[in-house]
């Protein structure tokens, strides 16, 4: 998001003209104290990027929280759809990349650990990759060719939510385990012995019952 090579594009044309103003105007009509670059005086500028306030919030995402960018090690905090600086940097010796400027906005989910989001400093798409290990890696379309860098996972708003994210990244909750069919038939059950009865080997001595007609033991 907010590399200091990814401002590039602002400070090569804030350089020329704050170079030029240097030369002629006074120091007083800088913004801030100005900078000793060689011989030259180069005055400082805010980075022209709108303030958190100014940017409308949407939906919570999983991965809002605070990141650090792997090329400069400085933070922002993706909120709410957009994301802001953390921690100030200076781009080229002129731009100054304030807290609460906002560098990316309209981030939005696009699948399960991908998202999207419009880059200001590059006025360019770019693509976020959730990895496994929790951290981001991003692609950005910037004017000045394809960029790529890290963000670093440092808190998270929701950590449930992100931590799910993650698992889900690795194809989700196993299925529950289903016992197997059986194809064996149950077995069937024992048919009783003629009369009720249990075995006729102990019978001493046999006989038939003439109303039922069932052999009984007449022991």
């Amino acid at each position: 998001m907010m590399a200091v090579r990814f401002l590039f594009w602002q400070g090569v044309f804030g350089a020329a003209l704050l170079a030029m103003a240097a030369l002629s105007v006074p120091a007083a009509v800088a913004a801030d104290a100005p900078r000793v670059v060689g011989p030259i005086q180069v005055a400082q500028m805010p980075a022209l990027l709108p303030r958190r306030f100014d940017v409308p919030e949407s939906e919570p995402l999983p991965i809002d929280g605070v990141w650090m960018i792997s090329t400069i090690g400085k933070r922002i905090h993706i909120e709410r759809g957009r994301a802001y600086v953390v921690d100030p940097w200076l781009h080229m010796f002129v731009l100054q990349v304030q807290p609460d400027m906002v560098v990316m906005r309209n981030v939005r989910q696009t699948g399960a650990g991908q998202y999207t989001a419009d880059d200001l400093p590059l006025a360019g798409p770019a693509a976020f990759t959730l990895r496994p290990d929790g951290n981001i890696s991003v692609q950005v379309q910037s004017v000045l060719g394809p960029l790529s860098y890290d963000l670093i996972r440092q808190t998270a708003d929701d950590p449930a939510a992100l931590d799910a994210e993650i698992a889900a990244l690795g194809g989700g909750a196993a299925p529950p385990v289903e016992a197997p069919p059986s194809d064996a038939p149950p077995a069937a059950a024992p048919e009783p012995a003629p009369g009720g009865g249990g075995s006729l080997a102990d019978c001493k001595k046999l006989g038939i019952d003439p109303a039922t007609g069932d052999i009984v033991c007449n022991d």
